[in-house]
């Protein structure tokens, strides 16, 4: 008798200690989800982005979402997913003392049903806040100020969880408050969890899989089931829209090992990257003959052009666009021009370039590059663009006369490339040029969809590039998108406005611009300046949170030894996909009613001198785009089942 009550005792014991999300009021710690498309003070436990206020908000942003929101009830968390996509939440570990949590573990075990279980396991990222400590330069209104923002993502294989891998020192452990990123009373230690769906029908099955989330932390463990629903559908392997982000010198500087996991970072985010500084070696002889080495160019190159990268042959096991080729190239030609370097090939300044030996020349090398990436590059998945970083945004008529020299040349001695022009360029520039470009990245104060849709309609493929939000003209200064104290559905409205206007594409500057102080200090572009074609009578600095900085840098946190990628970066993702979900609903319904109908009730009126001082131009309401993906998810996966 005495033994059945100890084996009861025990039975109590162990109930204790393990159970659901615990009540807050009475634990130590509590549990919560959010959506991945919000973001959590953890000093404060406030939804930063319920802080914008520049427009009317819905009553719904005064509920506490770690309570209950619209993936998690309080006791589970429902998700739906494609396949070949990736599905995101967050998880919220919350201290209620003022303790120190340490020894903190993390588990959640592959989905499965009663037939399939995933081979492909969720992958955990620590995030990593940085202090925003000046709204950035020019959004006084739009910005959502000053505080604790989570943006860099560690993969927890740089974490030390387990105390029996660690040898001697811990140097980064899991601990609240942060060990390492030194929050200022830090209340909450966020979980980013991605789980990629796997592509193949057999491996994904449609129905609901299940599994559960857990926290241990000495001999407490907590849990949280997570439910996942697949739908009858899978988005491309192939990333379409081939979004870019372009940054020159950043990739080319690179040593090898960096750069190949930094491609397969963004091609599993589904973004494509652009640097315009590879080049063969190149010498021209005395005789003016042209002598290209291609050894270094193709050892280094030619596994990111067949595709070979993105294989489990280099480490990338599973993942979008597996076993596919780079989606955009930029060929290193270049002209003199507004920066002051020399042309690739030099043929000198305006004044001589155009002299028959430089003519030759120039030419030359462009049939020579051809002849070579001919048998390397397949131009139908591999998009080759010219852009000539000389006569970038260029406004003035001997510009204008340049790039139509320059593009009748590609027109003629390299077909297969798109000759590609940046700038928020004129009716009277453009009358000049349009017969001699089929590419324009139109800045996004430029991009008035009624003047654009005459150029769309030539044929020449347009890209959006540019700020999302415009308190006024001063906010032109730069090519990036993304900032970190804007609202984080700005990173996602780029891809469904490229839908809603027919936009060939979208292209944002900088993928890493100061990665290296980025982890402590989020101002990527700081300067001042007396005098300057982009000064302002108000504004005679700039300082821009995480501006052109979507991933951090290897090496500065103890332990991380590879590129972290940002939250901001899985939002521009999650747009990506999105956009696969528009063309798969217009291309089942063999129009686009329904979809435009979705789109434009998220998406209002951006961009153009119209946007000018009108920062209602989306909603900036999370909940609804998340609502509008599921609609969207919904509707095709009906359509494939009635089908």
């Amino acid at each position: 008798m005495i033994k059945i009550l100890k084996i009861i005792l025990m039975g109590l014991i162990l109930q204790s200690c393990t159970s659901s999300n615990t009540d807050p009021v009475n634990a130590s710690w509590s549990l919560s989800v959010l959506p991945s498309s919000i973001r959590l003070d953890p000093s404060t436990k406030e939804i930063i982005d319920h802080r914008f206020d520049a427009v009317k908000q819905p009553q719904s942003f005064e509920k506490n979402l770690l309570l209950k929101n619209w993936i998690y009830n309080g006791e589970k968390v429902s998700l739906h997913a494609a396949r070949g996509e990736y599905i995101s939440f967050q998880l919220v570990l919350i201290n209620n003392t003022g303790s120190t949590l340490k020894g903190i573990m993390v588990d959640m075990p592959p989905f499965k049903n009663k037939d399939i279980q995933f081979k492909i396991s969720p992958e955990f990222f620590l995030e990593w806040a940085v202090e925003v400590k000046t709204p950035s330069t020019g959004y006084s209104k739009a910005s959502l100020g000053e505080g604790w923002y989570p943006d860099a993502l560690i993969p927890f294989k740089y974490i030390q969880m387990d105390s029996t891998k660690v040898r001697r020192r811990w140097t980064f452990p899991l601990e609240l408050p942060d060990f390492n990123n030194r929050i200022d009373q830090q209340q909450s230690l966020i979980v980013w969890v991605d789980q990629y769906i796997p592509f193949q029908y057999e491996d994904a099955k449609p129905g609901t899989y299940s599994t559960k989330i857990s926290v241990a932390i000495d001999e407490q463990i907590q849990d949280i089931p997570v439910e996942l629903n697949i739908w009858d559908f899978a988005i491309p392997n192939e990333n379409k829209l081939k979004g870019s982000l372009q940054h020159e010198g950043f990739l080319s500087r690179m040593e090898n090992n960096q750069e190949l996991e930094t491609y397969k970072l963004f091609k599993r985010n589904r973004v494509s990257l652009m640097d315009p500084t590879y080049k063969p070696d190149l010498k021209i002889s005395d005789a003016k003959n042209v002598i290209l080495n291609w050894d270094a160019f193709d050892a280094r190159l030619k596994k990111y052009f067949t595709g070979e990268a993105f294989t489990s042959e280099y480490g990338y096991d599973y993942g979008p666009g597996y076993g596919e080729p780079l989606e955009a190239f930029i060929l290193p030609f270049n002209v003199f021009g507004k920066h002051g370097d020399a042309g690739w090939p030099d043929t000198g300044k305006p004044d001589v370039e155009r002299n028959p030996e430089n003519i030759a020349l120039y030419r030359n090398v462009i049939k020579e590059v051809r002849s070579h990436l001919q048998n390397m590059i397949n131009p139908q998945k591999t998009e080759l663009t010219v852009y000539l970083n000389g006569l970038d945004e260029s406004y003035f008529p001997e510009a204008w006369d340049r790039m139509v020299y320059y593009g009748e040349i590609f027109k003629k001695d390299y077909p297969e490339v798109r000759f590609r022009i940046d700038g928020s360029y004129s009716e009277e520039a453009m009358e000049v040029v349009k017969n001699s470009i089929n590419s324009w990245a139109s800045h996004t104060i430029n991009y008035n969809i009624e003047r654009i849709r005459k150029y769309q309609e030539m044929g020449i493929e347009d890209w959006i590039y540019g700020p999302m939000l415009y308190e006024s003209k001063v906010n032109s200064w730069v090519g990036s998108t993304t900032f970190i104290d804007l609202p984080l559905v700005n990173d996602r409205a780029i891809s469904w406005s490229c839908w809603k206007y027919n936009t060939y594409s979208w292209l944002s500057w900088g993928v890493g611009a100061g990665w290296e102080r980025a982890w402590y200090d989020p101002e990527t572009w700081k300067d001042t300046y007396k005098t300057g074609s982009d000064s302002d009578a108000g504004f005679t600095y700039k300082k821009l949170n995480g501006n052109g900085l979507l991933i951090y840098s290897p090496g500065i946190i103890p332990n991380v030894y590879g590129a972290c990628p940002s939250i901001r970066l899985k939002t521009m993702r999650d747009g990506v996909q999105e956009y696969e979900y528009m063309r798969l609903l217009s291309a089942l319904d063999g129009n686009e009613d329904r979809i435009n109908e979705i789109v434009n009730n998220i998406i209002k009126d951006p961009f153009g001198e119209k946007s000018i001082g009108n920062l209602d131009v989306w909603s900036f309401d999370a909940e609804q785009w998340d609502l509008a993906r599921l609609k969207m998810g919904e509707l095709i996966h009906e359509a494939k089942q009635n089908r």
